[in-house]
């Protein structure tokens, strides 16, 4: 099951929870408990970001229910826009696969709406229309205000296994800070030899042959890139603390034999402040998450959305939407700092006779052998694994716009 999946489903599980009073008792529901319980909820995901662009994805939850047939909710035809509490109305764009932010599930919409040119002083919603559902409002809100973030540092497992990145903010309002964070990750990963060779099937005499990979295409496999997003929920606040300082909140941890640390790692941190009312929000959300409680474990009633149906306000709807600005820190990383990743890769100098048989395995001829006399031995021919000399075969080639040129 994916998060996204994992995480809609829990809290589908959390309203049927908070319907029951957050404990084990006989319960016997009626038709208003199992309201909407017989088909999927509307899910809407996504922040108003003043000062740069929001993004807004749209999905559904798995009906709760067994037993009941249903589709998933059709979103041609929607449309998203953001409201002003003065009038303002920005209406947002179908994005498609949004490259910063795509998913993996295929029942959401993605929408960008251009909100950089909002006024701070200003309140605002979000708005969402659903054909056959209805529209969808979130509560009018003020913009919360998004320190820059200090620094991104990270530090060790204890196990010595790992390496945990952190990220460290203030703020020097009297008031408590509560923020919110996701991020993207850029790794380079690299093959450990270098291919030379290609090889391919002749079928005439079913015979291994090779000829020279020009220096663009060998580069292209010992060169790759990868990316990845962030889908759990990070959040922080300050209000049990004497200083409004957040120092080295956790986020994510990489372990010690992923190829995001083969050779250079970059992660991109994104940071939204949010008040009380949406923290004790994420801060529900992410405690059911945890699977400490279990289903009937007790639930903060606080975990409620801040969106409603027009025409049917005690429809549940999944999502909260946060109105603030946002900052943002990049931080790369060397695999040379951190001396983890390890792999062991050998490159094997192999006769004809076997040639056919390392080619069916996938395994990637990397240079021609030598003579006593140095010449080229055409007859011998050294191979490695794919996962040694082919980095296409676990990533891609696409190099970010930003990644250091020197490499």
């Amino acid at each position: 099951m994916t998060m996204e999946k994992r995480y809609l489903k829990i809290i589908v599980y959390l309203f049927i929870a908070l319907a029951m009073g957050g404990c084990v008792y006989d319960f016997t529901p009626d038709s208003k408990d199992l309201q909407g319980l017989d088909k999927p909820l509307l899910v809407i995901e996504g922040d108003i970001i003043v000062g740069g662009t929001t993004i807004v994805k749209l999905g559904c939850s798995e009906s709760v229910l067994s037993g009941i047939e249903n589709g998933d909710i059709e979103f041609m035809g929607a449309s998203v826009w953001v409201e002003s509490e003065s009038g303002e109305t920005i209406y947002g764009d179908p994005a498609g696969d949004f490259d910063n932010l795509a998913s993996s599930s295929s029942d959401f919409s993605t929408f960008v709406i251009d909100t950089e040119n909002l006024s701070l002083d200003g309140r605002y919603r979000l708005c969402v229309s659903v054909p056959g559902r209805g529209e969808y409002r979130s509560a009018f809100k003020s913009v919360s205000i998004s320190p820059q973030i200090d620094s991104i540092s990270y530090s060790f497992a204890e196990d010595g296994n790992g390496v945990q990145f952190e990220v460290s903010t203030h703020n020097d309002s009297d008031e408590p800070l509560y923020c919110r964070w996701s991020f993207t990750e850029d790794w380079e990963s690299n093959a450990h030899f270098i291919s030379r060779l290609k090889a391919y099937r002749d079928i005439e005499d079913n015979s291994i042959k090779y000829e020279e990979r020009d220096e663009q295409e060998s580069e292209k496999m010992s060169r790759c890139y990868s990316k990845s997003v962030s889908k759990d929920i990070y959040i922080a606040g300050t209000e049990k603390l004497s200083q409004n300082i957040i120092n080295r909140a956790r986020l994510n941890t990489v372990v010690a034999n992923d190829r995001r640390v083969s050779s250079l790692y970059a992660i991109n941190v994104t940071q939204t402040a949010m008040d009380k009312e949406a923290f004790k929000y994420w801060e529900g959300v992410k405690a059911s998450i945890s699977g400490t409680g279990g289903l009937f474990a007790p639930m903060p009633n606080e975990v409620r959305g801040n969106i409603k149906n027009d025409t049917y306000p005690d429809e549940n709807v999944l999502g909260y939407i946060n109105v603030s600005t946002a900052t943002h820190m990049r931080r790369f990383v060397y695999a040379i700092e951190l001396h983890m990743f390890k792999m062991t890769c050998n490159e094997t100098a192999y006769p004809d006779s076997v040639w056919m048989e390392l080619y069916i395995r996938g395994d990637v001829p990397i240079r021609y052998g030598e003579t006593d006399k140095g010449t080229v031995n055409k007859n011998e021919v050294y191979w490695t694994s794919a996962a040694c000399g082919d980095c296409t075969t676990f990533s891609n080639s696409t190099r970010p716009d930003y990644w250091p040129h020197e490499r």
